[in-house]
């Protein structure tokens, strides 16, 4: 990214989203000016312990904090942090922040200026707390091949473009004049978004992007 090019600058960003989208789009939110603040629970982060230099890359200039947000100093801690920010990332199924106080409804009574973008498996209100896996929702979506895994995290990837562009739509809606709102990222309407070509038909066996164009084969080199 371009940097002097900074369209979120003096935007204060929490995460409490760990393993791929959550700090993949913290990471861009960073490279695009935000100041960035990521809570992790006592255990860490996944990543850091499977793929350190993953998240070495991912966490530079991020500032992390361990906090066990089933402890009511912790949760704390936490307010005071969010008082001061504008955008508040989420990767809990709706049923856990109620238990520890983060609703939505919760949120904007207490900090009033805060947006959230929710990352959850589906945007639909009747699958908020199912669980799922990028491989599930590739699965789901007719993305994989049948008895291979997949080659790269489509629905995470996808996702975390897709948590980007909420901040970014937070940050236009600020200046906007706009109050906030919670925003939701479905990873398996992500995958979804993702296997559109497949539902057009495009990579269908003889189809245009499927063989039927000679410019869109793969061949054997001579």
């Amino acid at each position: 990214m371009d940097s002097a090019f900074r369209p979120l600058a003096g935007c204060r960003i929490v995460s409490l989203a760990l393993t791929i989208p959550g700090p993949v789009a913290l990471a861009d939110c960073r490279a695009l000016g935000a100041r960035c603040h990521k809570v992790e629970p006592p255990s860490g982060d996944l990543v850091q312990r499977v793929a350190p230099a993953l998240y070495a890359a991912l966490h530079r200039g991020v500032k992390v904090r361990t906090l066990d947000l089933k402890d009511a100093a912790c949760q704390r801690a936490l307010h005071r942090s969010l008082a001061t920010a504008d955008v508040l990332i989420t990767a809990f199924r709706p049923q856990a922040l109620a238990r520890m106080g983060l609703d939505w409804a919760a949120l904007r009574k207490r900090h009033p200026q805060l947006w959230q973008v929710a990352i959850q498996g589906s945007a639909a209100p009747a699958h908020v707390d199912d669980a799922g896996r990028d491989l599930t929702y590739q699965a789901a979506h007719g993305l994989l091949t049948p008895g291979h895994l997949p080659t790269t995290l489509v629905a995470d990837m996808a996702g975390a473009q897709a948590v980007g562009l909420a901040v970014l739509q937070a940050a236009l809606g600020r200046t906007q004049g706009v109050g906030p709102r919670r925003l939701v990222v479905g990873l398996g309407d992500a995958a979804e978004r993702m296997a559109a070509p497949l539902r057009w038909g495009l990579p269908a066996p003889g189809a245009l992007l499927g063989g039927g164009h000679a410019g869109y084969q793969v061949l054997r080199a001579r």
